[in-house]
């Protein structure tokens, strides 16, 4: 497996590569090889950020320090390096499940394993690289094998399930509310009287411990309690559910994130019906009940999600709850031996039509990537680009200063400016030279000519108070656009104007 990493991080072309990243992930690289080197923490060496959950920044950082001590940057190169980062963390993933599952029940592991092996890989392993899905995952599986070992030995690991606590907090901060509480809860639950107390209490100390310390870094270095990221997407207190379900079966979405949402609740839904029967009930295992908390947990994640982000569901949202539902799906499958190899085969067939559909024909990043060696060439390496969309991919291989327009990787100062929108005076102030954006045919992005004049009307008034109208000769590069997606393709143009 690891020889099989190594040639898949480094054989295929960096297009390929693409395919299994978003453009955010390249916000947690750039800010952590940025940090590596002693810039701070930042993305486009102007501005300091916290838009990251902590744990994958930190390790991040510190790989990419061990890097720099004997090789040379190339944004290339050290991205392969994080796919073969990816790797290996997803490597530990699946030998840790293969415990997990000869652990509760070595007559039925193999099967088990074989089944959850197609699920993991089209859930979790294929996708977001960059991204602190993968060790969020591994966490979990992590918890999951501890208590099953408790739970048979009847002993105790209370030290690493703490452990497991705090930084499954800071893989992703926003499993505060409802994943790392029902954790928790459940746990305590499932537990023998002599323990617990001491599993409420140091559980909650340890996740106390976490909170206290990311939330006193924020302010100690960011003069901020919260990251940038939690001012931008969070809602609350007004609801969005029913705009976010709008937007959760659009064609982009309907093929991930709906489905995902979908097969969670058709999980839970199995498992409910199954434990009201007495005869299949009494065949459940206490960690059966343990995982199934966890999949509740994800779902009232999902439905937070959606009632209070502005950005409803993004790809890597649903991944977690899509890997627990699999893994209780599977524990529930082999309860009917006979369901075993139609369902490996499903599975299987599946992961292939996925793959090829999503990951071999499907150059999803070109684009971007291209336009990121177009301004490498053309602008120079001082000159600071402000761009609203997709700076994650064009600002990590550009190797220029390009400001995060959306926010989520910039800082608290330049929300500041926008929300008064003062985008205008912010452009002055850090001496902003151009603005990059793209056009599409379907419109959704219309940026049209018009009396020697750009307008574009996806920002226009609308963000900042800028008006997003440029004379035609400010007008330096314009290249071709196109995003190829399974359901959801388009092309257009890139455009980066000079500004006044």
């Amino acid at each position: 497996m690891f020889l099989g990493s190594v040639a898949f991080a480094f054989l295929p072309s960096i297009e390929f590569l693409l395919n299994f990243t978003n453009d955010d992930s390249f916000f947690y690289v750039k800010i952590a090889y940025n940090f590596s080197t002693g810039a701070g923490s930042t993305f486009d060496l102007v501005s300091e950020t916290n838009g990251y959950h902590p744990l994958w920044f930190m390790i991040l950082s510190a790989y990419f320090f061990i890097l720099n001590l004997f090789i040379s940057f190339t944004p290339e190169l050290y991205f392969r390096f994080v796919v073969f980062l990816i790797c290996i963390v997803n490597i530990l993933t699946i030998l840790t499940l293969k415990k997990f599952f000869e652990n509760n029940n070595i007559l039925i592991a193999r099967k088990q394993f074989f089944l959850i092996l197609p699920l993991f890989i089209t859930f979790v392993a294929i996708r977001d690289y960059g991204m602190e899905t993968h060790i969020t995952c591994l966490l979990i599986t992590f918890y999951l094998l501890i208590k099953s070992i408790e739970l048979r030995k009847n002993d105790s690991l209370l030290k690493l399930k703490f452990l497991i606590i705090f930084v499954l907090y800071l893989a992703r901060i926003y499993f505060l509310i409802n994943i790392i509480t029902l954790i928790i809860l459940s746990d305590f639950l499932i537990s023998p009287n002599s323990t617990k107390k001491k599993i409420l209490f140091y559980s909650t100390l340890s996740l106390l411990f976490a909170v206290v310390l990311y939330t006193a870094s924020n302010y100690f270095f960011f003069g901020e309690v919260f990251p940038v990221t939690s001012r931008i997407k969070n809602s609350f207190p007004e609801t969005i559910f029913f705009f976010n379900i709008e937007r959760l079966v659009d064609p982009g979405s309907f093929t991930n994130q709906f489905i995902k949402v979908l097969f969670v609740i058709f999980v839970i839904s199995v498992f409910l019906i199954l434990i009201s029967i007495r005869r299949y009930r009494i065949k459940f295992q206490k960690i059966d009940y343990f995982l199934f908390a966890i999949c509740i947990s994800a779902f009232l994640y999902i439905v937070t999600n959606l009632f209070f982000n502005t950005y409803a569901l993004k790809e890597w949202y649903v991944a977690f709850p899509a890997f627990v539902s699999s893994l209780l799906l599977v524990r529930m499958l082999l309860l009917y031996p006979i369901t075993y190899k139609p369902a490996l085969v499903v599975f299987t067939t599946i992961f292939f039509i996925y793959f090829i559909v999503t990951r071999i024909n499907n150059p999803k990043w070109d684009s971007m990537y291209y336009y990121a060696l177009e301004l490498k060439k053309n602008i120079p390496e001082e000159d600071r680009i402000f761009m609203i969309d997709l700076s994650g991919i064009v600002g990590y291989f550009s190797e220029r200063k390009v400001i995060n327009g959306d926010g989520l990787a910039n800082s608290h100062e330049y929300w500041n400016y926008k929300t008064a929108n003062k985008l205008g005076e912010y452009f002055k102030l850090k001496n902003i030279k151009y603005y990059s954006t793209y056009s599409t045919r379907k419109g959704n992005h219309a940026l049209d000519e018009t009396l020697g004049y750009y307008n574009d009307e996806h920002y226009a008034k609308a963000f900042g108070g800028y008006p997003f109208k440029f004379p035609s000769e400010s007008l330096v590069l314009k290249v071709p656009y196109y995003y190829s997606h399974a359901v959801n393709s388009d092309i257009g143009f890139w455009y980066l104007f000079k500004l006044k």
